[in-house]
């Protein structure tokens, strides 16, 4: 058997060697694990608890941060109110008092921020890292008839995308290659570029959407970039898609970024936008809330059935077939340095 590349572990050996393993069966277990959904959910009578966890791996800036804002989008994809977050903090030797307490001082910011409580967690010295690594895991709330997940896509529903494709990528690419990029791209571009990390929450994005009404599905695409995000949603609905390259919005900066390293921005880590699926005749309604509190939107694409196909027609007129991918394309990057 073939050794695994860095990022997600493709899902046919999910499906095969880790879904397949769920303990004992409790039926208060609304959802557990399946392809595409990043969140499980539990009945707790009138409240339903919304639950995930996520590392952050790819960055070496705003670690305690963005493992707040990862996980906290995760359970607003799920309609519910992000309320409380642990986290397993793993720092190489020789690692310092100051570390520890940077990376904390930023889950505390972003708790904050967002109005999130710190229950607990673990950290310890690992041997063999090169880097620190968090492990957060979020828990939130939802009524027991209000919860979202992955799957409710139907033939015929718009697919929504909020604000731009490759955020969280092009925010760490500009933090930790700053130096590569420096004789690339102008200097108010790369400052632009770094701030992009903080853009990542769409917890207001999934909340505005949810009270618009109409919403079928919503999914946060992370790893594997915008197309890994719509795949697994449609993977989740059992549908197709049918997607339009001209409809997705990309900022000059991600761009330019991405020529330099000469990598694709529809594969690009992209927290921060949201894919929204959502009704025909609910589409302008969502869309309006959201651009009234200055949130970007647009229609990208529609959901197709499944016999039609998960395509990508690109500018230029060509149709691209669209599979799951093998990784992100920021783990290349990342790599290719390591190597040299």
């Amino acid at each position: 058997m073939s050794q695994f590349v860095t990022g997600k572990i493709p899902t046919d050996v999910l499906v095969r060697n880790v879904f397949r393993y769920t303990g004992r069966v409790d039926r208060s277990v609304i959802l557990g694990s399946s392809v595409g959904e990043d969140a499980a959910l539990v009945s707790l009578g009138r409240h339903v608890l919304v639950m995930t966890t996520d590392p952050v791996t790819g960055a070496t800036s705003d670690l305690g941060w963005l493992s707040v804002h990862v996980n906290a989008n995760d359970i607003a994809c799920r309609g519910a109110t992000p309320r409380w977050f642990l986290c397993d903090l793993l720092l190489p030797e020789k690692s310092g008092v100051r570390l520890l307490d940077s990376i904390m001082q930023q889950v505390d910011q972003a708790a904050k921020e967002i109005g999130v409580a710190i229950v607990g967690g673990h950290t310890e010295v690992t041997p063999g890292l090169v880097r620190p690594i968090v492990v957060g895991y979020m828990l939130g709330l939802a009524g027991k008839d209000e919860y979202v997940t992955s799957s409710g896509a139907r033939p015929g529903d718009d697919v929504i995308m909020t604000k731009y494709v490759g955020i969280e990528g092009t925010g760490i690419l500009a933090a930790d290659f700053t130096l590569k990029l420096r004789s690339k791209i102008n200097p108010k571009a790369l400052r632009t570029a770094k701030s992009m990390r903080h853009w990542i929450s769409i917890v207001e994005d999934a909340r505005l959407a949810v009270q618009s009404g109409g919403v079928r599905a919503m999914h946060d695409p992370t790893e594997g970039g915008l197309l890994q995000g719509v795949w697994e949603l449609a993977e989740a609905s059992n549908v197709g898609f049918r997607i339009q390259e001209s409809e997705i919005s990309i900022l000059p900066e991600t761009a330019q970024i991405c020529s330099v390293f000469n990598l694709d921005p529809l594969r690009l880590m992209s927290s921060g936008c949201l894919l929204i699926v959502a009704q025909k005749q609910s589409s302008r309604k969502i869309l309006r809330r959201l651009r009234a509190h200055d949130i970007p939107g647009n229609v990208i694409g529609k959901i197709t059935s499944l016999k039609s196909g998960r395509k990508l027609v690109r500018t230029d007129g060509r149709v691209r077939e669209i599979g799951p991918s093998e990784r992100d394309e920021l783990y290349r990057v990342i790599e290719s340095h390591r190597a040299r």
